[in-house]
């Protein structure tokens, strides 16, 4: 195996790589969490919770996609 190809991310970079996917999932997660469980169903509005669940769900979706990138883009 060529072992250029693994040393593409400094330290700090792999650093931040991580704490981006991590905070992907993790907004995935609060959006399954809001839409999908009824965990805060009495302390959050219905309306306010599924909208809130939808943008999560949106952007946290975005974040995973623009990792997915950077992972396609680090193994060329």
């Amino acid at each position: 195996m060529d072992s250029e190809k693994f040393n593409k991310f400094d330290g700090v970079k792999l650093g931040l790589f991580i704490f981006e996917c991590m905070m992907a999932l993790f907004y995935v997660a609060i959006s399954v969490i809001l839409l999908f469980t009824p965990l805060l169903i009495h302390r959050i509005q219905p309306g306010l919770r599924i909208g809130f669940g939808i943008v999560l769900g949106i952007y946290g979706l975005f974040r995973v996609y623009i990792a997915y990138k950077k992972i396609t883009q680090r193994n060329e």
